[in-house]
């Protein structure tokens, strides 16, 4: 099956003005880091943090469109927007108050407030499927002899009634809850230092990892209908997008890279794509990074890995595999918002 771009969802044969073709040189990145991608409930818009004005902010881009909006413009870092299910509010962590916390804004940016409050880092918000709670991920519990240990909370969305939910000596983030809100997917650091996919029941219990790995495995991100999970995983060598039938363990590969590093994958409203991040890191300064917003079709369950564009299986005038926002360009906040 061949792998559709970001061109495809604009309904192009070619990606819209404004969109950087696979392939270009990564220069052409200027060394800016996007990523973080987060689909808008109704598949209109994306989500994502960007460092195009020096810093860290959260922006939203329509591909069918072509529009970009930058909706934070505040000191500090600000990132890992997500969507609440009804698209008129927007979840992300920010760095503006000395430490990381949990923010909730207005769909266009506006009336942003800090709904955590916690006394330490609280990061990685994740919404409800009723929009009435948050999920994230926090060292609030850590202790001296686990001093950077992250657990997963639950609260209102308010803030009001945060509740832990794990309490183990290990690394747990990125929460997400399942569709039907029965199950919890984190990325755990064991003791070890080994990242794992893990799936748990929604209090906590019952954990176990879906596709156990020496490797790296994290940011998994569940399908609409529950049944699978796409995640970033060194398996292969670079970090690509792996999907994991939960029923039958059975894995496929998403994406094959050898030159970049994939991660935060997050699927459409309609399961048929991943958005993730591209990563190119620069030799010339290390841990120096930059990285692009992409998007990859994603291949029916049992149809098997879909092969990399221009290869064998992947048809007659097969799009390009990916299409790739550019960091510059992006319109300030305006009175309308992407919600």
């Amino acid at each position: 099956m061949a792998v559709a771009a970001i061109a495809a969802l604009a309904l192009a044969a070619s990606p819209p003005e404004g969109l950087a073709q696979e392939g270009a040189a990564p220069e052409l990145l200027n060394r800016v880091t996007n990523a973080y991608p987060a689909w808008s409930p109704d598949g209109a818009w994306i989500a994502y943090m960007s460092s195009a004005d020096g810093d860290f902010d959260v922006y939203a881009v329509a591909p069918r469109l072509g529009e970009r909006r930058q909706l934070t413009d505040a000191p500090g870092r600000d990132g890992t927007p997500v969507w609440s299910p009804d698209g008129t509010r927007i979840a992300f962590q920010s760095y503006r108050d000395g430490r990381s916390q949990i923010y909730v804004m207005d769909a266009d940016g506006s009336n942003p407030r800090n709904v955590s409050n916690g006394p330490r880092h609280d990061e990685h918000p994740f919404w409800s499927a009723d929009g009435e709670r948050l999920l994230f991920a926090s060292n609030r519990g850590a202790t001296e002899d686990a001093p950077e240990n992250f657990d997963v909370y639950v609260m209102n969305a308010d803030g009001s009634g945060v509740r832990r939910i794990t309490r183990t000596p290990e690394v747990e983030t990125y929460p997400s809850w399942s569709p039907d809100g029965s199950r919890i997917a984190v990325r755990k650091i064991t003791a070890d230092g080994n990242w794992e996919v893990v799936v748990m029941n929604a209090d906590g219990s019952n954990p176990r990892a879906v596709a156990p790995h020496p490797a790296a495995d994290g940011w998994p991100a569940w399908s609409p209908d529950g049944r699978r999970i796409v995640f970033s995983s060194e398996r292969a060598g670079t970090a690509d997008l792996w999907l994991v039938e939960l029923e039958t363990g059975e894995l496929r590969r998403l994406t094959h890279d050898d030159e970049a590093d994939e991660r935060q994958p997050w699927f459409s409203p309609d399961g048929r794509h991943v958005a993730y991040a591209r990563y190119v890191w620069f030799r010339d300064q290390p841990f120096y990074e930059a990285s692009e917003i992409m998007v990859v079709e994603v291949p029916p369950a049992g149809t098997g890995s879909p092969p990399p564009a221009g290869e064998e299986g992947a048809g007659p005038g097969a799009p390009s595999s990916r299409a790739a926002l550019p960091p510059a360009r992006a319109h300030h906040r305006s009175s309308g918002g992407p919600g």
